[in-house]
């Protein structure tokens, strides 16, 4: 592992370490700035910790605000602007040897995908901490939180292959669309006039989850999307995803994460 440190006076790196094929920048890109089109060697993930900015890619804008995360294929062509104020994020680049590594596991590093707050924040607000932090035990945290970023990415991106019911997606829409309500299988497989046993073992196999744990998964990336965009009271956060009540919250939130919400909060809230 190797670490440096950088004067930052107006914009560029703050501080670089490499870990495990893994290399971490974190960064400021000043206001007015703009890095004109270009490409990357090999695949990279960004986490955006401050500030917001827009990325053009494939003819596609992406609004990158805190606790965006993006990952962009090696040799994809894009663009940045820095025109809504500074921008303070952390950059990760990976070896081939380590994309070749996680490959079987996870194609992830090979999709042009970008997510907002959930899990995938959490994950990468827990690696910046690490990052900042540096201490002996740092680089194992970091190699381990990046390979549970690989698989939580490559679980929310997934595309399910072979063909899917129609009434499958109107489950998937309802439970969007409604997550902190409190859906019973049965509920579920009336509105889409199919056997609970029918739903229960098409959900699995095209999510590779029950639909008690997508549910789950929904109400904590609704809470954390919460934390990480407002200031709403934490109790007031729970109810609305779902929760019985804070306490319960939290618990689940610390397992799922690693962090509780308030330190969570904190994390995309850096000094």
């Amino acid at each position: 592992m190797a670490r440096k440190r950088f004067p930052s006076p107006g914009g560029g790196p703050v501080r670089t370490a490499r870990v495990g094929g893994f290399t971490l920048t974190e960064g400021v890109h000043a206001q007015g700035t703009v890095l004109p089109w270009h490409t990357h060697s090999g695949p990279t993930m960004c986490f955006v910790l401050q500030g917001s900015f827009t990325e053009i890619s494939g003819g596609v804008s992406i609004a990158c605000r805190p606790a965006t995360f993006k990952v962009t294929p090696a040799g994809e062509r894009h663009c940045d602007r820095f025109d809504q104020g500074d921008v303070r994020g952390l950059m990760i680049e990976v070896d081939p040897a380590r994309v070749e590594s996680v490959r079987p596991y996870s194609r992830l590093l090979e999709e042009r995908v970008a997510f907002q707050g959930g899990l995938l924040a959490a994950i990468a607000g827990r690696i910046h901490q690490e990052f900042r932090r540096m201490d002996q035990a740092a680089p194992l945290a970091i190699e381990g939180l990046l390979l549970e970023l690989l698989a939580a990415g490559a679980r929310s991106s997934s595309q399910v292959s072979g063909t899917q019911p129609a009434w499958l997606g109107d489950v998937i829409e309802m439970l969007r669309s409604h997550s902190g309500s409190h859906w019973t299988l049965s509920q579920l497989a009336t509105a889409v006039q199919v056997h609970p046993v029918t739903l229960a073992r098409a959900f699995r196999r095209a999510h590779a989850c029950s639909v008690g744990e997508y549910v789950r998964r929904l109400r904590l990336e609704r809470a954390a999307q919460e934390l990480g965009e407002t200031t709403r009271p934490i109790a007031e956060i729970a109810m609305t995803a779902g929760f019985a009540d804070q306490s319960h919250f939290s618990n689940v939130f610390r397992r799922q994460t690693g962090m509780s919400p308030s330190a969570f909060r904190r994390s995309l809230r850096p000094s």
